[in-house]
């Protein structure tokens, strides 16, 4: 009966030692609050990665309001938000991104998880028999025993140093810089696909200005052939018009190749198989894009750029790096507990029983200074990062600063384009007034045809460049989300319509 008490009493002795263990873990920091609403209920992906996590962003909250619009939403095209979010759920290099940083957050459990004591239990049975003679003629005698053991223990890493803490916290940051480099990756796809897009219909635009004047031509070659028949022009006359048209022609082919390799390259930005597009207007009409002011968007919407915001988090993280290579250079101190059941017949296994705790304490005395070498390596990397992260902002500011200078650029250049062809329409209308009256060599009116075809096709190329910027300023901002009131000041979105 004691011993049943004693037994009793060494369990429940044994399970308040694992409380005690977990209790304390408990008090270890865990992934910032803030930085979980981010990660799980980021607006940016919305519903396409985060399903399995439904119940926690509707505790959370939605972090967006209507005054937000995503950015591509400003293009008011039905067409462009389909494909935005065939890309959003079946890119090849977003679900990539994703399943790092699930790799990353498993990485960060798997550290969280030193804060805890290693609890282990086993068992064993063991089953003996032999037999032994004395001499041949003697009788053999046979004997059999059996042994049983049940042993439970925990054993935990007293963290005097933050070894353990620095390596969690390494672990978790980069966690958040996959999460950011995420974002990273769905704002490039995001962009890649609006300008992929762009350029499809810009090319349809350019494709269908050739047409047209591929007709023209042909409709000069034949009112030559009628003056020529009534002797009113040369010969040469036919054929320089001749000439112009197959010029026109033969400018066909390119555009039909760029436009299916324009048609593939968006396949594989939906993650699909090329020639399995979906369909969408291609003679829709490119946004109207305004000149973007020159306070509308502040320089501080940088802190939106995941990059950047990834950088920094690698640079955080490498510092704990650092200090936990500085920690690996001191003392390890182990806690261990077991409690043992041990008997020669199983009846009798919760009566015989032992206790053992140690705690172990071991130190590196010589390691011909790899450990030295280690914090060496800590710190070299984290200098790097730091370096990485300068850059990152740097560049960030000079991408933004180029890309609203070539919004000014854009605009003024289409602009004087659009002028210039204007001019250039009335001086062919003219020359052509001039030689059909017999007062104006057929040259003149051929070469000023020419250059006014050129531009009209230099114009739509011009066109689908100043989308392409607006794109490019979307992305180097970095920020998915833009005030309603913003976006009413970058795009005409009443100049806009779908065919």
């Amino acid at each position: 009966m004691l011993k049943r008490k004693s037994t009793v009493y060494m369990l429940s002795k044994f399970f308040v030692l694992v409380l005690v263990f977990l209790c304390s873990a408990c008090g270890m920091p865990e992934l910032n609050p803030e930085q979980q609403v981010e990660v799980l209920s980021s607006p940016m992906l919305e519903k396409y990665f985060y399903d399995e996590l439904e119940a926690y962003k509707s505790e959370q909250g939605e972090a967006q309001t209507d005054t937000y619009i995503v950015w591509w939403q400003s293009f008011a095209s039905k067409d462009l938000n389909s494909l935005q979010e065939i890309a959003l759920k079946e890119n090849y290099d977003i679900l990539s991104a994703y399943a790092r940083m699930k790799q990353y957050a498993a990485d960060a459990g798997i550290a969280e998880s030193s804060f805890f004591p290693l609890i282990t239990i086993g068992a064993s049975g063991a089953n003996n028999h032999s037999e032994s003679k004395e001499s041949s003629a003697a009788q053999s005698y046979s004997s059999s025993s059996e042994r049983y053991r049940l042993e439970g223990g925990a054993s935990y890493e007293v963290d005097l140093w933050g070894r353990v803490r620095s390596a969690y916290n390494a672990d978790a940051l980069r966690f958040a810089a996959s999460h950011n480099d995420l974002q990273t990756a769905v704002m490039t796809i995001s962009a890649d696909v609006a300008g992929t897009w762009a350029e499809v219909l810009g090319n349809q635009a350019e494709l269908a200005v050739l047409k047209e004047q591929i007709n023209i031509n042909e409709s000069l070659v034949k009112l030559q052939k009628v003056r020529f028949s009534n002797s009113l022009v040369s010969s040469l006359d036919v054929l320089q018009q001749e000439e112009v048209l197959a010029a026109s022609k033969a400018e066909l082919p390119d555009l039909l190749q760029k436009d299916l390799e324009l048609k593939n390259s968006l396949c594989i930005l939906l993650g699909k198989i090329p020639g399995n597009l979906p369909d969408f207007k291609l003679n829709a009409p490119l946004p109207d894009i305004k000149t973007a002011p020159d306070a509308g968007i502040p320089i501080d919407l940088l802190r939106f750029r995941p990059d950047i915001r990834s950088a920094w988090a690698n640079v955080e993280a490498s510092h704990y790096d650092l200090q936990e290579a500085v920690a690996n250079r001191f003392p390890k101190i182990v806690l261990s507990f077991a409690h043992i059941f041990s008997a020669g017949n199983l009846s009798l296994l919760l009566d015989n029983w032992a206790n053992e705790l140690l705690a172990s304490l071991s130190y590196t005395l010589f390691d011909a200074g790899e450990k030295k070498y280690q914090v060496e390596k800590m710190r070299a990397r984290a200098e790097e990062a730091l370096l990485a992260y300068i850059k990152t902002v740097a560049e960030a500011i000079a991408e933004v600063n180029n890309t609203l200078a070539q919004e000014y650029s854009q605009q003024e250049k289409l602009s004087l384009l659009e002028k210039q062809y204007v001019m250039a329409k009335s001086a062919t209308r003219g020359a052509l007034n001039l030689y059909l009256q017999g007062s104006e060599d057929i040259m003149r009116f051929l070469t000023l045809l020419q250059d006014t075809q050129d531009l009209e096709r230099r114009i739509a190329r011009e066109r689908v460049n100043i989308v392409q910027v607006r794109i490019n300023l979307y992305r180097s901002l970095g920020n998915m989300y833009f005030p309603q009131d913003m976006v009413s000041l970058l795009v005409q979105k009443e100049n806009v319509h779908e065919k």
